[in-house]
């Protein structure tokens, strides 16, 4: 087991929040199942810092559900550690990753990577993403009342392989689609919350079989991929990710091995793909069941503004963040609103709840994109990709998929609902909508 499991405090109520008292297992359904409702109800009873008693976590979760406790776990990084937390994800993204790494590695490999998703970058990405969407959406158009989620996947794992990995040749391309599919499939990476017998390689049926055996497959591939580009004559004239990658130099001019590079790699796939698919699902979805909002959304592109574009983006991530928290562990003995949290516990930002705050957003459930048209709301209050110096960095990329998507496809379509809006449910550490999201999209007379 990975050490910062085996540091985690054990349960001991005098030393963390107040926590519910139903088992465990009880705890942890009823958070699978209705994760906000569950943890708002805990919030009332228990108050903005509280303790989910969940599996994987031998102790307690606890949780930070207002926006001054949300802001103290993703800024105080004296008191509230990153690394450590996101120890569970290392099987998959590997221990050297962004998302893995501890302070003060953090940051150093965070200034590496940050050039690479510039805004410049961006820029040239765009008309490539464009064209990507253009062409998945005639499968889009052609389902009538299905699940949304499965098409955005598919799209933004083209937008990976094209963007990211930079592949162009149609075999190399199929080659990677075929193998990371399967791997960064939901039901392949429950895994990585399975107990520690079922994880086990005990296999090719097993899970641990299978994820180990999907994992091995997507690594070869991409190390042959690092190796071919490290010796490709264009590499310099390339703008895809690894490319950039590959010529990252730090200040004393070291730039990444191929084992740093792997895991990075790694993580910028798995991090990039569920959440934007998920992000794209319930952004459709809740304009499906919002007319008003969806038609002034549309109003507004045909006129050629993006002002509501980007404020129905915000509340989509408000009400349905794709993230579930943002985890850190606590570096020592300390308090958090009022409440104690024990050394090496797990402490999660909880801001699907801070996003549900009545104080801090009127009529929370209540999807109105309206709201984020004025100033801007309280420090802290809106993190759909976390926080401080650990916040997403592929946010850019990830808003510029999520926008193309919606404009290509309200430019060409109505969503309408295909039955009722779907309630949210946690799988990993994603909010996802219960049956994929579900919609039907009228084809607009004359548009195509």
């Amino acid at each position: 087991m990975n050490d910062a499991f085996t540091r985690e405090p054990s349960w001991d109520p005098r030393r963390f929040p107040p926590a519910a008292r139903a088992p465990r297992a009880v705890q942890t359904v009823r958070m699978l199942m209705d994760p906000q409702g569950y943890a708002r109800s805990l919030r009332a009873r228990l108050g903005p810092v509280f303790s989910l008693r969940t599996h994987p976590y031998r102790g307690a979760l606890v949780c930070a559900a207002d926006a001054s406790a949300n802001r103290a776990v993703l800024t105080d990084h004296e008191r509230f550690t990153g690394g450590d937390a996101a120890a569970l994800l290392a099987p998959a993204v590997g221990a050297g990753s962004l998302i893995c790494t501890p302070p003060p590695v953090h940051l150093d490999h965070r200034k590496l990577l940050l050039p690479s998703f510039h805004g410049a970058r961006i820029a040239v990405w765009a008309e490539r993403v464009r064209a990507l969407v253009g062409a998945q959406l005639p499968a889009l158009l052609s389902g009538g009342g299905a699940p949304v989620r499965p098409w955005a996947q598919r799209l933004t794992l083209d937008v990976i392989l094209r963007v990211v990995l930079g592949l162009t040749d149609p075999s190399r391309t199929a080659a990677f689609r075929q193998a990371l599919g399967p791997f960064v499939a939901t039901g392949n990476l429950v895994y990585l919350f399975l107990p520690e017998p079922l994880r086990r390689d005990l296999g090719p049926l097993s899970p641990g079989g299978r994820f180990h055996r999907l994992r091995g497959a997507v690594l070869d591939l991409t190390r042959e991929e690092i190796a071919a580009r490290r010796a490709a004559p264009d590499r310099t004239r390339r703008d895809d990710v690894l490319s950039l990658l590959l010529d990252a130099r730090d200040e004393r001019g070291a730039g990444l091995d191929d084992a740093q590079l792997l895991d990075e790699l790694t993580g910028l796939v798995l991090a990039g793909y569920e959440t934007t698919a998920t992000t794209i699902a319930w952004t459709l979805h809740l304009l499906a069941h919002h007319p008003a909002a969806r038609d002034d959304l549309i109003a507004d592109l045909d006129a050629g503004s993006d002002r509501l574009l980007k404020a129905t983006v915000k509340e989509s991530g408000r009400l349905r963040p794709a993230v579930w928290n943002a985890m850190r562990t606590a570096a020592r003995d300390t308090m958090l609103g009022g409440r104690p949290v024990p050394r090496h516990a797990f402490v999660a930002a909880l801001f699907p709840l801070t996003h549900l705050d009545p104080e801090l957003w009127p009529r929370p459930d209540d999807f109105r994109p309206e709201r984020h048209l004025g100033a801007d709301p309280a420090p802290y209050a809106l993190t759909p990709f976390g926080g401080g110096v650990r916040r997403c960095i592929g946010v850019a990329l990830a808003q510029l998929e999520i926008e193309t998507v919606l404009r290509v496809v309200l430019a060409a379509a109505v969503p309408e609902p295909a039955g009722p809006r779907e309630p949210a449910r946690l799988v990993s550490v994603t909010l996802v909508p219960a049956r994929g999201g579900r919609i039907r999209l009228r084809p607009r007379t004359g548009r195509t």
